[in-house]
């Protein structure tokens, strides 16, 4: 969606970019750049898509689209019979070999058993440590837990479906951490910055709601000579959905440098005579 409206901008740039080109050709003013529509859309900050750690059939899946989770909740259960049956297996070798190392440890103490094999009986405890921390991962990612609290913005899969390794199940994101993109002209860095602030008006509610500019683009595009922008809304969001969008109010401040609305070069204004300046009559 984000590459969608970074296309979508850096188009309408090029185009009324080409308008304006078109009206200098033709004699006509050059089309101020306050006059521009500058769209803003509203996104969360942070969100990811939780992908299947391994491929198996899905046991048990209670959320759906829409709802809340909370960080640590388990969002998705795998049917894992086998990692489980393997896991105890290797539970079960480990506490044999530390009785027997125990057992030839009070051996040794007689003389009964070798240094070589001692130090065959540590390795055998060591190796199998090892087996029961590989099965135990292997159990682990039976399920998938919510990495941060927030809300579910797509479901890909389905209960009781098999699913390869890998494959994308859930789309998350947290909705308390929204913020702006847009994009403007780049000549437009020269008065605007980290820190100004602005409004935007978002379609879907109607409201107006005051932003600030977090963080900018870490490039320009030299082709349709714009860069996006990143803001923080704030005021109070809580009726806002990432996907939303609107219009940044934006307007350059006038005189301000790389902005010319006249197409030419300004020239002083004489001021008017004032009505309070005395009258000298003439004998």
């Amino acid at each position: 969606m984000t590459h969608r409206f970074t296309a979508c901008f850096a188009a309408a740039f090029l185009l009324s970019g080409a308008g304006a080109g078109m009206a200098a050709e033709g004699g006509g003013d050059a089309l101020p750049l306050v006059a521009r529509e500058i769209r803003a859309q509203v996104t969360a900050r942070v969100a990811t898509t939780l992908s299947s750690p391994m491929a198996g059939r899905i046991r048990d899946l209670s959320i759906e689209d829409g709802d809340r989770f909370k960080q640590g909740e388990v969002l998705v259960r795998f049917d894992c019979a086998v990692q489980e049956g393997q896991h105890a297996r290797a539970v079960a070798v480990l506490e044999k070999n530390r009785q027997l190392q125990e057992v030839n440890e009070r051996l040794r103490k007689l003389g009964s058993v070798s240094v070589k094999e001692m130090n065959v009986s540590h390795a055998d405890v060591a190796t199998a440590g090892a087996e029961v921390s590989i099965t135990r991962a292997m159990v682990d990612r039976c399920t998938v837990t919510a990495p941060f609290a927030g809300r579910v913005a797509g479901v890909s899969v389905k209960r009781y479906q098999f699913i390869g390794e890998g494959q994308p199940m859930l789309d998350i994101l947290d909705d308390k951490q929204l913020e702006l993109e847009a994009i403007i002209p780049s000549r437009w860095l020269v008065w605007l910055g980290v820190g100004t602030g602005f409004q935007v008006e978002v379609d879907e509610t109607g409201k107006t709601y005051p932003a600030k500019v977090s963080r900018l683009s870490g490039r320009v595009d030299p082709v349709s000579q714009s860069v996006k922008i990143y803001a923080s809304i704030t005021g109070a969001s809580g009726d806002l959905l990432p996907g939303m969008s609107g219009r940044a109010l934006l307007s350059p401040p006038q005189n301000s440098p790389g902005e010319n609305t006249t197409g030419g070069d300004a020239k002083p204004v004489e001021a008017a005579p004032s009505d309070t300046q005395p009258v000298v009559k003439t004998p």
